[in-house]
């Protein structure tokens, strides 16, 4: 064997070294977020068994766990790596935490600080929680999402409005407000048009599969004032 095949084989060896070693810090780094989000799942659904009120008509466990499903629909269209993915279902599963422990207003802040208390225990990065705190934040209405996670989140939360879940949910929504922050249900239908025609999605996933039933569910409210003023 001549020193050019010796070289040659040792240049082999090294690069399915290399690979093997990328595999396995792969897989055992997919390993780690996956627990991780299992913690995380359980710490939220814990909270919404232990501080849940029958006010939150809407903002239940039900609806975190439909908004984290919705996350995961459209996050599948993206090539999200492990450490991305955990960003963006830590905070769908946090992001509406903090209607637990306060008003409406100002929830957003109240889940970011939820957590952060959370993870910071259990060692997750500061850059990586700052990371899953702007997902959550991004949430805030109106929507201004700044990257492709944010924009897979904000339309998560919103995915009921382009499809016939609306009909649910936008009554669960009124007797909610109105039970938490007085608000007059006399308007409710032109708050709800408003809201409908400032939305808008972000993904092209959520454009093409949602953007119709949106503008059904904005005819049909329409429908329902003229038919309330005749």
């Amino acid at each position: 064997m001549n020193y050019y095949q010796l070289l040659l084989i040792c240049v082999l060896a090294g690069s399915v070294i290399l690979l093997t070693g990328k595999y396995f810090f792969k897989r055992r780094r997919r390993n780690i977020f996956s627990m991780l989000i299992g913690d995380v799942q359980a710490y939220v659904s814990y909270l919404f068994e232990e501080h849940w009120q029958t006010d939150l008509a809407y903002h239940d466990l039900d609806h975190t766990r439909l908004v984290v499903k919705r996350t995961q629909e459209i996050a599948s269209n993206f090539r999200l790596d492990d450490l991305h993915e955990f960003i963006l279902f830590s905070a769908a599963w946090f992001h509406d935490t903090g209607q637990l422990t306060g008003p409406p207003a100002g929830h957003e802040h109240r889940s970011v600080r939820l957590m952060e208390e959370f993870l910071s225990d259990k060692g997750i990065a500061p850059d990586i929680i700052s990371a899953i705190g702007r997902c959550i934040l991004s949430t805030s209405i109106p929507h201004s999402p700044k990257n492709i996670l944010e924009e897979i989140i904000c339309d998560a939360d919103t995915y009921n409005l382009g499809n016939e879940e609306f009909l649910i949910t936008d009554a669960k929504v009124a007797r909610e407000m109105h039970k938490r922050a007085g608000v007059d249900l006399s308007y409710w239908d032109k708050k709800t048009l408003a809201f409908l025609s400032a939305h808008r999605f972000f993904t092209p996933y959520c454009k093409s599969m949602l953007s119709q039933g949106k503008q059904n569910n904005i005819d049909l409210v329409r429908e329902r004032i003229k038919n309330k003023s005749d």
